[in-house]
Order: C-alpha cells, then structure tokens, then sequence
C-alpha cells in the first residue's frame, strides 16, 4: 500500500476525465491508494497494487481504521441520497481517529445562480451567443440528471458547434478540453504515450511465460468486458454517467454529519486540512493558479 513520506495512509477515490488522469496520474498513483469507481471489470494489463477499479455502492474492501486521509473525487453525485450516505459510512469506517475526509461535487448552489444569471442576460440581449449560454447552463443541471444516451444533449451540441469555448472554460476549468474533439484528441494521445511508456518498461521486466500468461488474462478480460457491455448496453443510468442527485454546501452537511464526522469546512481547490496537500495538490491546475474542475470541495473529521 503506498505510503507518503511521513508514513501517512492515503485513499484516493475517482471517477473523473482525461485532464484529471493527465495531470495529476503520477501523484495519486505513487502516494497515494487508488479505488476508480467503475462498473467495469479489472483491466488486466494494470497493476492492481495502484488502481483497483471497484464499484463503492459495495463495502470498501479496507479494513476498519486503515487510512489518514481520504478523498473521493466527483464520486458522491453518482450515488443517490441513500447510496451516498452508506459510501460516506464506510469512508469513516476505514479512516483512522482524527482522520480527513475530503469530498469534491459539483456544486448544486453554484451552478443554480449561474442558471438565473444566465437568464437574466439571455433575457436583456437575446443575441446567440447569450442564447447558446443559457442553453449550456440549463444542460449543466438537466442533462447530466436526465440524460438517457452517453453524452447526452451536451455531445449533440458538441457535433454541431453550438458552444462558446469561453464559457466552458469558465464553467468546467481545464476539464472543458474534453469537449473540444480537437483539444480532446490531444489529450487522449498524452495519455496513451504515458500508458504506453509505463507500459513498455513493465514489459522489459517480464519473462516469456509471464507474458503468455498476461495475453490469455487479457483474453478472458475481454470476454468479461463485452458481457458488461452488454449487460449495461451504454445506457447512462446504468453505467452511473448521469449524476443520481446533486448537492450543495448544506447538503453535504447533513450527509457527512449523519455519517459521524464533526468540524465540516468549506475548502477551496488549493486549500485542506490534509497533511502534505500542497505537494498533491489534487484539485489544483498544473497549467496555472486555478481548478483542474471548479467544484464544492469540503471537509470533515472523525472524532
């Protein structure tokens, strides 16, 4: 399990794009423990010591007070309300005494105000782009609960060109680069190149017969991938694409208050209570001084 220099426990919980992976991938992979929530079986080409992809509706596969500090990023608004709440019980079951929960969502209050606001301009000067605006601002709440197709209206909107570039990097920070095909398409080749490189050392390592084993384990993956798939059939409510509710400051609260912690704090993406976080700097745009996501971000302690 890793550890940070000081010997600190971390668990890192996430869900999240490309713009996350690409930037902050060698941290989390080498400090801290790693659940991705997903669906989808274990790819078999990954080590399993760094990322365990794990659907967190289940129990987390820790013991009782494991780690310091956990952190479950854009994770929580997949679950609804009672999901949520079993998935923050178990995060304060396996943290220590004194130990950091740490939450990031996207934030209901935020994006409720930016709504209104986008129809009072659309309002005063209906010009398109005001138009093209409010439509996005009313995608950010009723697409991403209702939608009933991967990606939803926004993908649509997408294809067609019907975005201001401006206004999703306001709303969406660095993570806006994954609606751009073209943007998007360079993204997905950093990926692959650091994939491919990590890759290709693990492969310099192996033996014959380790790697005949690594290509029938990928043979079976496969077939269990395309049994999922089927199973799941890309519908958004099923592969939890689309949000199951959506929180705010007060919210959040509640939720984590019902789960036993005490001292919840409102948190920017550059400030927490958990030790080391300007080296991780999790939430925190490698590109400059702002949010990888804007997001609500808080905080909370087991007593």
């Amino acid at each position: 399990m890793p550890e940070t220099k000081e010997n600190f426990k971390n668990l890192h919980i996430w869900r999240t794009g490309q713009s996350y992976t690409m930037q902050k991938g060698a941290m989390y992979r080498k400090e801290w423990t790693n659940l991705y929530f997903s669906l989808l079986p274990q790819p078999m080409d990954m080590d399993e010591k760094i990322i365990q992809y794990y659907d967190i509706r289940k129990p987390l596969p820790f013991k009782d007070h494991t780690f310091d500090n956990t952190y479950a990023v854009h994770v929580i608004e997949h679950l609804d309300p009672q999901q949520g709440l079993t998935f923050a019980r178990e995060l304060y079951r396996v943290l220590k005494p004194q130990g950091i929960c740490r939450l990031s969502t996207p934030d209901l209050e935020d994006i409720i105000r930016n709504y209104f606001r986008q129809i009072k301009i659309c309002w005063d000067n209906p010009s398109d782009k005001n138009i093209c605006n409010y439509h996005w601002a009313q995608f950010e709440i009723f697409d991403q609960l209702g939608r009933r197709k991967s990606g939803g209206e926004m993908i649509d909107a997408i294809k067609e060109g019907y975005y201001q570039e401006d206004y999703l990097k306001e709303r969406y920070g660095d993570v806006y680069q994954e609606f751009i095909p073209e943007k998007e398409r360079m993204i997905s080749a950093q990926i692959r190149s650091q994939i491919a490189a990590e890759t290709g050392q693990a492969q310099k390592k192996r033996t014959i017969l380790e790697r005949l084993q690594g290509k029938i384990r990928q043979k079976i993956y496969q077939c269990r991938l395309k049994e999922v798939n089927q199973k799941l059939n890309k519908d958004p409510r099923k592969t939890l694409e689309s949000n199951k509710w959506m929180h705010d400051r007060l919210s959040m609260k509640s939720l984590m208050e019902q789960a036993g912690f005490i001292d919840y704090q409102i948190k920017s993406y550059k400030g927490s209570d958990i030790k080391n976080w300007d080296r991780y700097r999790l939430d925190q745009s490698n590109f400059g001084d702002h949010a990888i996501e804007p997001s609500l971000y808080v905080e909370a302690k087991k007593p």
